[in-house]
């Protein structure tokens, strides 16, 4: 019974987190970058449950050959337990910052910790680091187990200290899990630390899993349900976040409208358009970066911010956009062809508003489309 008191919280957070599990698997989209980080994130999370569980199940037991058993499993929990709090530290940075050299040159000065607590870890069953399994299977702390815990809890203290400051770069819809990621698993590894015999450290981190599958199911209404690609609500915050805490910012902004789907519509169905936006979609997000962002405007039209100050890098973008339309036209045997009008343009401060540099690039895009039907004349 006593057993049981010390698991059962790690059981009840075993079965939600496994039916959070399987319901995000049939619902997300597992090819977008976040969702798969969380669902390989809970697979894990339920490993480490899983291990914590059995450890606690077999401590005390007189049978020998459960020593070199718990030993095991206790080496793969604090291995493991830094390893993945560094791997979301790569994650939160790479996705605000995807272009920086500042990581890769961190990247072999963060990852002394890892290799330190691995080997601390590995050999605890014969110098007692981090843990110590003795003679009768009763599992101690060792001298060095405050150092395992202290590397685990740093990457995610610098994570969260890392998208605080750079909260004006992320959509709130993935600021809100990033965060929360990191709070509860903190909150419950201190506790665990301070107070043998308490496991929260790995319910807490399934809880905090459980609360970011709601919010990425609220993200799920910021993206466009045909294409997959950002809404105009998650185009227009994003911008004026972004523009807010960094007011002399510059970035580039390509508005594309499809020519001729309401042809498409009318001769062969509002299906087959759909297919064609997807198609276009496809094709556009097929010669970006992962850098850049595309969002649905509405109907036929769609944005793509890049990260760049140049306008002849943005009209080479275009031209790489056009290149895979007429690819894809000569070798798709539809009998529409798939074009597109584009505007373009650089964002300074010589425009007094966002508002004022979107419609200028939206007129821009307009001139484009007006002289192709007046060529078609």
């Amino acid at each position: 019974m006593q057993v049981f008191l010390r698991i059962d919280i790690n059981l009840v957070a075993l079965v939600l987190l496994g039916v959070v599990f399987l319901i995000a698997y049939q619902s997300l989209d597992r090819q977008d970058r976040i969702n798969k980080k969380f669902l390989t994130t809970s697979l894990v999370i339920m490993l480490e449950l899983v291990f914590e569980t059995l450890t606690c199940m077999i401590n005390r037991r007189p049978e020998l050959w459960l020593i070199p058993v718990s030993e095991l499993m206790h080496i793969c929990l604090f291995i493991t337990a830094p390893l993945l709090t560094y791997s979301w530290y790569k994650f939160n940075y790479s996705w605000t910052e995807p272009d920086s050299t500042i990581f890769k040159t961190r990247e072999i000065l963060y990852f002394i910790p890892i290799v330190i607590n691995t080997v601390l870890t590995v050999l605890s069953p014969i110098y007692g680091f981090i843990f110590n399994i003795d003679s009768a299977n009763v599992y101690h702390r060792g001298s060095l187990f405050l150092v395992s815990a202290v590397i685990t809890y740093f990457y995610l203290i610098v994570s969260l200290i890392h998208i605080l400051k750079r909260k004006g770069k992320i959509i709130k819809q993935e600021w809100i899990p990033m965060i929360g990621f990191g709070i509860l698993p903190i909150i419950g590894g201190i506790l665990q630390s301070l107070f043998y015999g308490v496991l929260l450290m790995w319910s807490c981190t399934a809880f905090s899993l459980v609360i970011i599958y709601y919010f990425l199911q609220q993200r799920m209404a910021h993206l466009d349900n045909l294409t997959g690609v950002w809404t105009r609500g998650s185009f227009d915050y994003y911008i004026s976040r972004r523009i807010h805490h960094k007011a002399d910012d510059k970035f580039g902004l390509i508005y594309a409208d499809l020519d001729g789907l309401k042809q498409i519509n009318d001769q062969y169905g509002h299906s087959e358009g759909d297919k064609a936006i997807q198609t276009a979609v496809g094709l556009i997000r097929s010669v970006l970066r992962k850098t850049d962002i595309i969002a649905r405007m509405g109907g036929d039209e769609f944005a793509v911010i890049m990260e760049c100050d140049s306008k002849e890098a943005l009209e080479k973008t275009i031209e790489r956009i056009n290149v895979s339309f007429e690819a894809y036209n000569k070798t798709s045997g539809k009998r529409y062809r798939l074009e597109g009008s584009f505007g373009t343009d650089i964002f300074d401060m010589k425009y007094a508003s966002i508002e004022q540099f979107l419609n200028h690039v939206d007129n821009l895009m307009y001139s484009q489309k007006r002289i192709k039907k007046a060529d078609l004349r």
